[in-house]
């Protein structure tokens, strides 16, 4: 009877090369999702700056908004100021002096809000002016720190050339109709067709072998497979 033992030591050795070539992809995988989340993070620190600064645009507006006000009342004085200069009845003066008077008074009021919006401004200035510098570091990092995943990146993808073509010379060495059931239990079984037997049970799932199965597969005279998870099995 045929002994498979050197052909499933072939493939033994071939499992080795998907193995690895499958661990190159999974780390290029989790490369790739790095970058796009170091993408995210400096995408969500430039929306928080930029968020930042529309306030402080917004702030400055307002106190332009009220420097118009205030120039407006200042006017207003200067216009009932002249007014007063000739009107003729006693009444007439009166109520110009007090609508200067309130005037006067609500140009009080702007006055104040205008020296806390600049207060407020200056304040918001220093704090504009360190997150930007704090986004210009942050961002010259994540760009640094993609740039060393993307050469990582590339070193992996030579690696898994390298596997590819020592996994394609190893391919040859293998019987064609083992290497086609081999494929066929590795594509729904994690990447893994052949399992050692690992003392009494399958180092693939876990379950304990017949001990008919553990005999056939220590033979090698034909292909065994686990009654549980089906994959090829294997006693070195």
């Amino acid at each position: 009877m045929e002994n498979l033992r050197q052909d499933l030591e072939m493939l033994y050795e071939l499992q080795s090369y998907d193995t690895k070539i499958d661990n190159l992809k999974k780390q290029i995988h989790q490369a790739l999702l790095s970058i796009e989340e170091k993408k995210k993070d400096l995408q969500n620190k430039r929306i928080d700056f930029e968020s930042k600064k529309k306030s402080f645009v917004e702030i400055n507006s307002l106190r332009k908004e009220k420097e118009a006000v205030l120039s407006s009342k200042e006017e207003l004085i200067s216009k009932h100021s002249l007014e007063l200069n000739k009107v003729k009845s006693n009444e007439t003066y009166k109520a110009l002096l007090l609508e200067i008077d309130k005037i006067k008074a609500d140009k009080n009021i702007v006055e104040d809000e205008i020296l806390q919006l600049m207060d407020t401004i200056d304040k918001e200035m220093l704090v504009i002016k360190n997150l930007e510098k704090d986004l210009q570091d942050f961002e010259s990092k994540i760009k640094s720190d993609i740039s060393e995943i993307e050469s990582l990146i590339e070193s992996l993808k030579k690696k898994i050339v390298a596997a590819e073509n020592s996994r394609q010379e190893q391919e040859s060495k293998v019987s064609k109709s083992i290497f086609m059931q081999y494929e066929r239990l590795r594509e729904g079984r994690d990447g893994v067709g052949l399992v050692l037997v690992d003392g009494e049970s399958c180092a693939g799932c876990g379950m304990i072998l017949r001990p008919q199965l553990i005999n056939q597969a220590q033979k090698a005279q034909e292909l065994v497979f686990c009654d549980n998870c089906s994959r090829i099995l294997f006693k070195r």
